[in-house]
């Protein structure tokens, strides 16, 4: 069991650095296959420099070659994402569902960081969630894939169209096209049922952290906040703690009727 703990949090820390590279450039242009670089003098980055949380400290945090001090970002973000991939670890237990939901919240929280630096929701991970989520459907039985679907129509159809009314009524963009289309992914993976629940609560979390955010950086609260990461935020509360977040504001009835 301690083995097994031990080999999670690396694998969590190796997705960290992996994670933190590929969101750098996505947001960059840089190839994905393109070797890690020092920012200051471009030098390839050594192979105990590549090793995640590790190779930080025994460089003492600076570049081998020219000294310049490497950001305390990466290990931060390693270690955040070891801590990460182990709560869903704790939630699935070591099993096949483990695999497919790491590989669904590291892509939501892929896009919840790139989002929350660029204000841009990227295709790419919407993409690759669709490909796993729809793998993960192909052995599922009928209610399962009509629950998916539903919530992808749902969420991306109807918050679609709340974005275009609060354009034409206020004349400027509320929810943004990348939102809605984040919401459909999160509605084809967790199902129709609880999209009003996590819509809810990512407004609530918008307001408050993003609020904070604008607080923080001395910025007016009138300016536009990113809302994927509070969404994604929201949709990973409900997930791991369903009976509070999924209860409140409204709860679907487990009973209720689909006629196709």
């Amino acid at each position: 069991m301690i083995l097994l703990d031990v080999f999670i949090i690396i694998l969590g820390l190796v997705l960290g650095s992996f994670l933190l590279t590929m969101v750098e450039r996505l947001q960059s242009g840089v190839s994905v296959w393109k070797r890690s670089c020092c920012d200051s003098c471009q030098k390839p980055v050594s192979i105990v420099g590549l090793i995640p949380l590790l190779g930080y400290a025994l460089l003492a945090g600076k570049c081998k070659e020219c000294g310049s001090k490497i950001s305390v970002i990466y290990p931060l973000a390693e270690i955040f994402n070891a801590l990460f991939v182990f709560a869903v670890y704790l939630k699935t237990g070591w099993s096949i569902d483990f695999i497919y939901f790491l590989a669904i919240s590291e892509a939501f929280l892929f896009i919840a960081v790139v989002d929350f630096q660029s204000k841009l929701i990227f295709p790419q991970p919407i993409v690759f969630g669709l490909l796993v989520q729809g793998i993960w459907l192909f052995g599922g039985d009928r209610l399962e894939i009509l629950n998916s679907l539903l919530g992808l129509l749902l969420g991306a159809g109807f918050f679609h169209w709340i974005a275009y009314l609060y354009k034409v009524t206020r004349n400027k963009v509320g929810l943004g096209e990348g939102d809605a289309t984040l919401l459909g992914l999160i509605g084809f993976v967790f199902g129709w049922k609880i999209l009003l629940p996590i819509a809810f609560w990512g407004a609530i979390l918008g307001i408050i952290g993003g609020g904070a955010t604008l607080i923080i950086n001395k910025q007016s609260l009138r300016k536009e906040i990113a809302f994927g990461p509070w969404l994604v935020l929201a949709a990973f509360l409900t997930w791991y703690f369903p009976d509070f977040f999924q209860s409140f504001p409204v709860q679907v009835p487990d009973n209720i009727q689909l006629l196709f």
